[in-house]
């Protein structure tokens, strides 16, 4: 990734980070499902990036230290279930309506740990996170 792409994800992501926590925070929790997407693609903005090149070295450090204390596939499998859980979670509270903290750090989460996320479902996971990502870059892309 070129500087000049990298520092527009950042910028991308950034701007969305704030946006969410405008509305959560000054806008009295008037869009709660725009604030998961939100969050969302901030995050996957900012994951694409050196940023984001630390945050996988912290999850593969963390999943080694899993790995060794439970085992190779049990340590791939626990970290792979935290993303599981996480989409499950936001997918849950968004179709219920009912946004809380709880979903808003699964969101934080979900573009990290989802990567984990084995087979056909992690692609499933991955591609609806891409998906929300890539609809707010073309947004921010065409503002810039």
């Amino acid at each position: 990734m070129s500087f000049l792409d990298a520092s527009i994800s950042v910028t991308v992501g950034v701007l969305c980070l704030i946006a969410a926590v405008l509305l959560r925070t000054v806008g009295r929790r008037t869009a709660p499902r725009l604030t998961v997407l939100l969050i969302l693609a901030g995050v996957v903005g900012i994951v694409g990036t050196p940023v984001g090149g630390w945050l996988r070295t912290a999850v593969g450090w963390a999943d080694t230290a899993v790995n060794t204390v439970i085992g190779r596939y049990t340590g791939a499998a626990a970290v792979g279930l935290i993303g599981l859980v996480a989409f499950l979670v936001i997918a849950f509270d968004l179709v219920n309506r009912a946004i809380t903290n709880r979903t808003l750090a699964c969101a934080a989460v979900l573009p990290v740990a989802g990567v984990a996320i084995p087979g056909t479902a992690g692609a499933v996971v991955m591609g609806v996170v891409g998906a929300i990502a890539g609809a707010f870059g073309a947004i921010g892309g065409f503002l810039f």
